[in-house]
C-alpha cells in the first residue's frame, strides 16, 4: 500500500511539472494587461 502511495505521488508530481511545463509554453501565465491598456486608450 505505501509503495502504491509513493508511485501515485510521483505520477502526480510528474503530471503537475507537466502541465506547469506546457502552461509555460503557451503564454499562460504571462501578463497581457497592457494590451488591453494599450485598447483602451486607442477607445478614447
Amino acid at each position: 500500500m505505501k509503495k502504491k502511495m509513493i508511485l501515485l505521488s510521483i505520477g502526480l508530481g510528474i503530471a503537475a511539472a507537466g502541465a506547469g511545463y506546457l502552461a509555460k509554453k503557451t503564454g499562460f501565465f504571462e501578463d497581457d494587461a497592457w494590451l488591453y491598456d494599450e485598447y483602451d486608450s486607442t477607445l478614447n
